[in-house]
C-alpha cells in the first residue's frame, strides 16, 4: 500500500476521532421537587432506621418472626425476582465496551477432486477477524448506564417483592390470630350459655321460668354454635395461605401455629423520620428513579444513533501452502436514509423519559400520602382499642352482677341473656380492633419503606 493511501486513511481515522469524541445526551440527575418537611400532624422522631429495620419484630410475636424468616428464604415469588436480578446483571456484562469488540475464529479443511484428473487436493484455512467500534459520541456509554440503571430497577423490584412478601405474610397472620382468638371466645360464650341453659332447665322444672325463656335460651347456644365454624374456616384458610407464601405443606404451618392464642401487639409507636427519606427507603420509589435513570440513557444512545460511526476490522487468514493474508482498515457509516427513523426512535426516547418523570414524582406524591394516611388510621386504631378495652372491662363486671342478681331472681332471663350477648360482642369487637390495630400498625411500616433491604448493593446482590 502507498504512503499517500495510509495518510489519508489516518487523517480520516484521526480527524473523525478528534472531532467527534463526546458524549451525547443528558446525564442524570434527580428532579428538583419540593416534598413536605413533615408529615400532617406528625410527631418530631429521630431519622427513622429505614429499610434495614425488622419491624415486625416490634409486634412481639415469636411465631411470627420465624414464619417471616422462613417466608424470605422459600418464597417462590422473591426466588424468581432473585433470577431476574441475576439475568439483568448478566445483561449489563454484555453491555457497554464490551459491545465495542466483536470478532470470530473460523477454520476450514476442503477436500477435491477432479474427475478428469488424477489426484486430489485439500485446502486447510484458518481465518481470525476483529471489528472494534470507536465510541465517538457516547453510544456505548449510554448504554452500559441504561444496562446499570435496569439491573438496579430489578433490584429494586425485588425488594418491592421483598417487601410485599413480608407484608402478605404479617397481615394473613395477624387475620389468622384474629380468627383463632374469635373461635376461641365463641367457644367460652356457648359453654356459658349452655351454663345457663341448664340453670333454665331446673328453673323450668320447677315451674321457675316460662317455656319461652327456655326456648329462647337454646336460641342464644345455637346462634353461638352457628358461628363457631366460620371463625374455623376462616383461621384454615389464613393458614393455608401461610402454606403457599412459605412454600411449605400446611401441616408444618399448622403445627408452627400451635401453642399460642394471643394476637400480635405492637407496643411502640414507629418512627416516622421525613418525607425526604421516603426517597431513599421506599424500594417502589428506588425502582421509579432507576427506570427514569435508563429512560435518560436512552435518551444518549437514540441521539448517537443519529451520528456517524467509526469501526476499524481486521483480519487475518492462514492458508498452508500460500502466503498468509492481512487485513485492517477503518469504516465510516453515516445514517442517511434510515435517518427520519432513528429521529422517530430519538423523540420516543425523550417522550418516554418525560413520561417517567412524570411517573417518578407520581410515586413520590402517593408515598406521602399513603405514610400520612395510615397514620391517621394508626391512630384511630389505637382509640378504638382502647374504647373496646373499657367496654369489656366493664361488660364483665355487668354480666357478673346479672348472673348474681339472676340466681337471686331479681332481674329477669331476658336481662340477662341481654347481658352475655353484649359482653360477646364487646369481646369480639376488641379481637378485631386489636387487629385492626397490628394491621393499621404494620401497613404504616410497609408505607414507610422499612423492612426490605438486606444490606446489599445492587452489584453485590446480583453476584450472589
Amino acid at each position: 500500500m502507498s504512503n499517500s493511501n495510509w495518510t489519508a486513511r489516518s487523517v480520516l481515522l484521526a480527524g473523525t476521532i478528534l472531532c467527534s469524541c463526546t458524549v451525547v445526551g443528558l446525564d442524570y440527575q434527580r428532579p428538583d421537587f419540593a416534598v413536605p418537611a413533615s408529615y400532617y400532624h406528625s410527631r418530631t422522631y429521630a431519622t427513622a432506621q429505614g429499610a434495614s429495620e425488622t419491624w415486625w419484630q416490634g409486634l412481639n410475636d415469636a411465631t411470627l418472626n420465624r414464619l417471616v424468616e422462613a417466608g424470605l428464604a422459600q418464597n417462590l415469588s422473591l426466588k424468581s425476582a432473585r433470577e431476574r436480578l441475576k439475568a439483568a446483571e448478566a445483561l449489563r456484562r454484555g453491555s457497554g465496551r464490551a459491545e465495542q469488540v466483536s470478532g470470530d475464529l473460523e477454520g476450514s479443511s476442503v477436500f477435491s477432486r477432479r474427475e478428469s484428473q488424477d489426484g486430489s487436493t485439500s485446502t486447510d484455512t484458518a481465518e481470525a477477524g476483529a471489528t472494534y467500534v470507536f465510541d465517538l459520541f457516547g453510544e456505548f456509554q449510554r448504554r452500559s448506564e441504561r444496562a446499570v440503571a435496569g439491573r438496579d430497577a430489578q433490584f429494586y423490584q425485588m425488594a418491592t417483592t421483598r417487601l410485599a412478601i413480608i407484608d402478605a405474610i404479617t397481615r394473613t397472620y395477624i387475620q389468622a390470630r384474629y380468627f383463632q382468638r374469635g373461635a376461641a371466645v365463641t367457644r367460652k360464650t356457648i359453654q356459658l350459655r349452655q351454663q345457663i341453659l341448664e340453670t333454665v332447665e331446673e328453673l323450668k322444672e320447677a315451674r321457675a321460668v316460662l317455656a319461652l325463656d327456655l326456648e329462647r335460651t337454646k336460641l342464644q347456644v345455637a346462634s353461638a354454635k352457628a358461628d363457631l365454624p366460620s371463625f374455623i374456616a376462616n383461621y384454615e384458610s389464613s393458614v393455608f395461605a401461610l402454606a403457599t407464601l412459605l412454600d411449605r405443606d400446611a401441616s408444618e404451618v399448622f403445627a408452627m401455629m400451635q401453642g399460642s392464642y394471643g394476637q400480635p401487639y405492637p407496643a411502640s409507636q414507629p418512627e416516622l423520620g421525613v418525607p425526604a427519606t421516603l426517597l431513599r427507603n421506599r424500594p417502589d420509589v428506588l425502582l421509579a428513579e432507576a427506570q427514569l435513570r435508563s429512560a435518560t440513557a436512552d435518551i444518549g444512545v437514540t441521539e448517537a444513533e443519529l451520528y456517524p460511526s467509526l469501526e476499524i476490522t481486521g483480519s487475518v487468514r492462514a492458508t498452508r501452502h500460500a502466503p498468509n493474508l492481512y487485513q485492517i482498515g477503518p469504516a465510516l457509516n453515516f445514517p442517511l436514509f434510515n435517518r427520519p427513523v432513528l429521529r422517530a426512535f430519538h423523540e420516543q426516547a425523550i417522550a418516554e423519559a418525560k413520561a417517567t418523570e412524570y411517573d417518578y414524582r407520581a410515586s413520590v406524591r402517593s408515598a406521602v400520602e399513603e405514610v400520612q394516611s395510615q397514620q391517621s388510621t394508626l391512630r384511630a386504631a389505637r382509640e378504638r382499642t382502647a374504647a373496646q378495652v373499657r367496654a369489656v372491662n366493664l361488660g364483665t363486671k355487668v354480666a357478673d352482677l346479672a348472673r348474681e342478681t339472676f340466681r337471686a331472681s331479681e332481674i329477669t332471663l331476658f336481662d340477662l341473656l341481654s347481658t352475655e350477648e353484649a359482653l360477646r360482642d364487646n369481646e369480639l369487637n376488641l379481637i378485631a380492633a386489636r387487629r385492626d390495630l397490628a394491621l393499621s400498625w404494620s401497613s404504616l411500616q410497609i408505607s414507610l419503606g422499612k423492612g426490605w433491604a438486606p444490606g446489599q448493593s445492587p452489584a453485590a446482590a446480583a453476584a450472589e
